[in-house]
């Protein structure tokens, strides 16, 4: 058994390694770009929050104007988005994998050995509310909606957890595959459901008052000889927007399916393990391949493809006014133009690679790179 843990963690980091080595496509050379946008770095501050062979997304966590970043040894920092000076530190002394989740007045920290832990956010030091032990690695940023945090784990398990006093109210379990990504999509909660997609290829509604199931879809359905090629996760953070949950699977389908029913409205082949970013027209998406694509909400048909990064392992796009915003393994971000996807400008804050979705904060791109360095970047 120990053996074939070992076995599936390897390939996962194989897949997803923040190492260029594992690519058997040598990413493209970057092109010239004609009259290109001007951008500068407003700052770059390191946050102590890198990513090593564990972890998973370090994003960090945004609250009006600060940055909450966690490192791999549970320290916080608090950051100013303005100008990336830190506030203050706090050590939770958990191992985390994951970024934190909270708003104005809770910080909830997770760990890999399951450790949940709730903070009442201070003005000055956070101070801890509540800790529970959870069974499998929290590799999912933890999700609050109200009076409610919900939780995926490793094992295949949804949990949804009293914000106020960590209280476990209810738990389910879905069957977890042979061989799968490191990591888990973050749960999605709207109105009364709570949605989680799971690594056999399924994405479920649940109640979430007592975690029944309301709905389910198969998203893909394995298929191949190896377990490799029958790896149908979905790890990329799916999206809501007027009634219909848009979401993708790594080796498999891209659909469009009713929240309150589970209807599925349109389904196309697509393989992704990124977030979705969209907009009242398209749907904007980075394939495995590192293309970006615009396509058509309505319909699934595609508006146009960029293919300009081919095997750069870009991240899932970030909107900003007209313009797309990726960044790659090499430490550069790209800005191109979201209604033709034309390659619009360039700017590289650091050497190492950027795994995680860029993030937006008032006019400015905000990114953090797998060596724990978070850079705000702007237009000229």
């Amino acid at each position: 058994m120990l053996y074939r843990t070992l076995s599936i963690l390897v390939v996962s980091l194989l897949i997803l390694s923040c190492s260029s080595k594992d690519n058997s496509e040598p990413p493209a050379p970057l092109t010239d770009i004609d009259q290109p946008i001007p951008l500068e770095i407003d700052w770059t501050t390191d946050t102590g929050a890198g990513i090593d062979t564990a972890s998973y997304n370090m994003q960090p966590l945004l609250v009006q104007n600060l940055f909450f970043s966690v490192d791999t040894e549970g320290l916080v920092k608090s950051i100013s988005a303005e100008n990336g000076k830190v506030k203050w530190n706090f050590e939770t002394g958990l191992l985390a994998i994951t970024g934190l989740a909270g708003n104005s007045e809770v910080l909830v920290a997770s760990s890999m050995d399951g450790d949940l832990r709730a903070y009442n956010l201070l003005e000055r030091k956070p101070e801890l509310r509540w800790s529970i032990k959870l069974n499998g690695e929290i590799r999912a940023t933890p999700v609050i909606d109200g009076e409610q945090v919900f939780v995926r784990t490793s094992d295949g398990k949804l949990s949804g957890i009293s914000l106020l006093d960590g209280r476990v109210q209810w738990t389910v379990s879905r069957r977890v595959p042979a061989l799968s990504l490191t990591g888990n999509s973050r749960p999605l909660v709207s109105g009364d459901l709570v949605y989680s997609g799971f690594d056999d290829g399924k994405i479920v509604a649940f109640n979430r008052i007592d975690g029944t199931t309301v709905w389910e879809v198969t998203v893909s359905l394995p298929s191949g000889r190896t377990e490799i090629e029958r790896m149908v996760d979905l790890d990329g953070q799916f999206i809501l927007r007027d009634g219909v949950i848009y979401i993708s699977s790594y080796q498999g389908r891209l659909l469009a399916i009713q929240a309150l029913d589970g209807n599925v409205l349109w389904s196309r082949k697509f393989s992704s393990y990124q977030s979705i970013e969209i907009d009242d027209e398209a749907l904007f998406l980075s394939s495995d391949n590192s293309h970006l694509w615009s396509i058509d909400r309505r319909t699934g048909s595609a508006f146009w493809m960029q293919d300009v990064l081919h095997a750069r392992k870009i991240t899932a796009p970030v909107l900003i006014g007209n313009n797309l915003v990726v960044a790659d393994l090499e430490g550069y971000v790209h800005w191109f133009n979201k209604s033709d996807g034309a390659l619009a400008g360039r700017i590289r804050p650091t050497n190492t690679r950027y795994l995680v979705q860029p993030q937006i904060w008032q006019e400015k791109v905000v990114v953090i790179d797998s060596d724990g360095y978070l850079s705000s970047l702007s237009l000229k």
